[in-house]
């Protein structure tokens, strides 16, 4: 009886620390995300998971999709080192940062960035395109600023989350310009080990997306526990730069505490998942897909997509 009251007791304090419970590897892994908490059920038995690989040949084109658009004024947040992941999160009471258009039919609003790298320059992002991996992803998530009041509530609901992939290529000796990443690049002292948590003020959103308005879009779920399936993924045709130098700032970040550092951050990689019957669309028009919106296309003009030779040693994903 006394053993029941304990555990009575604890639940509670159980329930409000699962985000400390999970892990990439090991029994608390991605594998065992599912089993370790009922509410996490779809991290096992879900048809609509992410990430994914993007497979050129079965890319669809959507003359239907348009840009995406996203505001441009700066906001403050803090970024931090939760153990598993680096995180930066909006602080409350800022000016909402909106991110509309493409295939979204409500208006979602900015709240969270999630960070992802390997131990090497090629095999740090989550999704890979014709799997071909890239050293490091940086994940935008918003919530349906219409119809929830943040992401905790959004994410639980269909079309309650978007999330945008922004692929990250190392290119040492290029001309660097001064943008969102940068800034938080240059706060990772403050975040080595876990717990650790600085604010970065005044980022621009916007400044860290890569210049293009091409795109392939998909539904999906949120990497992380309890992957939740209702996500929109906006997969941008276009990766941003940084410098060797900048990605071992993040290769520096620590598992563990100063007295228990434990293995390096990074390798917070979730397996890929299957596509299953999804489609994944794209607004890249190729020249014989360039065509009025009123007008129909002829399905013998329609070409396939092929990815460029390692992105071309250049900037685009896709030809």
């Amino acid at each position: 009886m006394n053993l029941l009251i304990c555990l009575l007791t604890l639940l509670p304090m159980i329930r409000a620390n699962w985000d400390h419970w999970w892990t990439y590897d090991g029994i608390s892994g991605p594998a065992y995300w599912g089993l370790i908490n009922p509410a996490w059920t779809m991290c096992n038995k879900g048809r609509r998971q992410s990430p994914i690989n993007i497979d050129t040949s079965f890319l669809v084109y959507d003359n239907t999709l348009s840009s995406v658009l996203v505001d441009k004024q700066p906001i403050n947040g803090r970024i931090t080192n939760t153990g598993q992941s680096l995180v930066y999160r909006v602080e409350e009471g800022q000016l909402a940062i909106n991110i509309t258009g493409g295939p979204l039919a409500y208006k979602y609003q900015f709240q969270e960035i999630y960070f992802h790298w390997g131990d090497s320059d090629k095999s740090g992002s989550e999704h890979t395109v014709n799997h071909n991996q890239f050293a490091a992803e940086l994940q935008i998530y918003g919530f349906n600023a219409q119809l929830y009041s943040n992401l905790s509530v959004a994410k639980e609901f269909p079309g309650g989350v978007v999330a945008l992939s922004v692929l990250i290529h190392i290119k040492d000796g290029f001309k660097k310009e001064k943008s969102g990443l940068e800034d938080i690049i240059s706060h990772l002292s403050g975040v080595i080990y876990r717990g650790g948590s600085t604010k970065v003020g005044a980022l621009s959103l916007a400044s860290i997306l890569p210049r293009t308005n091409e795109y392939i879009t998909y539904e999906g779920s949120t990497t992380f526990p309890g992957c939740w399936e209702t996500t929109t993924w906006i997969v941008y045709n276009r990766p941003i730069y940084i410098s060797k130098h900048d990605l071992e700032q993040f290769q520096r970040l620590k598992q563990g505490d100063r007295l228990q550092e434990k293995a390096p951050l990074g390798n917070n990689l979730r397996p890929q998942q299957p596509l299953n019957s999804r489609g994944l669309r794209t607004n890249i028009a190729l020249d014989s897909q360039k065509v009025e919106k009123s007008e129909c296309l002829d399905p013998s003009t329609i070409m396939k997509y092929e990815s460029s030779s390692w992105i071309n040693k250049h900037s685009t994903l896709l030809n």
